[in-house]
C-alpha cells in the first residue's frame, strides 16, 4: 500500500509539472464566464474551482479540482484537462486578447468564453 501511495504521489507531481510547463500559456487567475456561471479560479499549482462542463453543460461541484494544459490541440489551441471529484474532461482552449480570453470548446461545440479578471495587487 505504501508503494502505491508513493507511486501515485510521484505520478501526480509529474503530471502537475507537465501541466504547468512554461511552454504553455499561463492559466492561473480568476476568470469570468460568458454563460453566467460562477467565476472560475485556477491557482499556480493547478487547483481550480467551477471549471467542469459535462455534456456541454456546467456542472457545479463543491470540491476544488485540478486544471492543467496537457498539450496542443488538433486545429489549434491547447488541450485543457479538468478533473473534479471523479470526473475528468478535456477541452480545447483557444487564447486570444494576449491570453486574457479563453474560448473553451469540446468536440467542436463552444462551451464558454472566459475573460481574465484584473489582478488585485
Amino acid at each position: 500500500m505504501k508503494r502505491l501511495l508513493v507511486a501515485v504521489a510521484v505520478a501526480s507531481c509529474a503530471f502537475a509539472l507537465t501541466g504547468c510547463s512554461t511552454g504553455y500559456p499561463d492559466i492561473a487567475g480568476v476568470w469570468k464566464a460568458s454563460d453566467g456561471t460562477p467565476n472560475k479560479t485556477i491557482s499556480d499549482d493547478g487547483n481550480c474551482t467551477s471549471m467542469l462542463y459535462r455534456s456541454g453543460k456546467f456542472t457545479a461541484i463543491a470540491e476544488p479540482g485540478m486544471c492543467h494544459i496537457i498539450g496542443t490541440a488538433d486545429g489549434g489551441g491547447y488541450t485543457l484537462q479538468v478533473t473534479e471529484t471523479g470526473y475528468s474532461e478535456k477541452y480545447t482552449a483557444k487564447f486570444t486578447n494576449d491570453g486574457k480570453t479563453i474560448d473553451l470548446t469540446q468536440r467542436g461545440k463552444k462551451l464558454v468564453t472566459l475573460t481574465k479578471a484584473p489582478s488585485v495587487h
